[in-house]
């Protein structure tokens, strides 16, 4: 069995404004399945509220995919809403190695883009998580100092 790891996350805000007249604010959730195994089907999916509501049928909605590196053997998988404000596809990864999957959302007025990176494999998962851990320990090393 392999494991995924994914990390980050994001939150955006438009241009628009709310009821109080205040800008509308996108919120994102990127979900990537905590287990991903080589060749298999695995379902990735995105929330997106706007105003705390579910940003329900989207013009566009598509999920692509990539080995990190190399974005010219991206992969788009078109989404379905398979709940209010939650667009979800099914991708199976065939090769161990560390990946980005970007989910495409467009709607009235509105477009997000979030991406993470994941693993997909033993030797994957490590080297990620060693890429997080100094990326981590480095943006440390630089709090307070000019």
């Amino acid at each position: 069995m392999f494991l995924g790891v994914l990390l980050s996350g994001c939150t955006a805000k438009i241009a628009e404004t709310d009821a109080s007249g205040l800008p509308a604010h996108l919120t994102v959730g990127l979900h990537i399945p905590k287990q991903l195994d080589i060749g298999n089907k695995s379902n990735f999916s995105v929330e997106v509220f706007k105003n705390n509501q579910p940003l329900e049928k989207a013009e566009q909605a598509e999920f692509i995919f990539w080995p990190e590196g190399n974005r010219e053997a991206a992969v788009t998988v078109k989404a379905t809403e398979s709940s209010p404000g939650v667009y979800s596809v099914s991708h199976s990864i065939t090769m161990e190695g560390i990946y980005l999957v970007q989910s495409s959302i467009s709607g009235k007025n509105d477009k997000v883009l979030p991406i993470k990176r994941f693993a997909v494999g033993s030797k994957a998962v490590e080297r990620l998580i060693q890429m997080e851990s100094s990326k981590e320990s480095s943006d440390n090393s630089h709090n307070g100092h000019h």
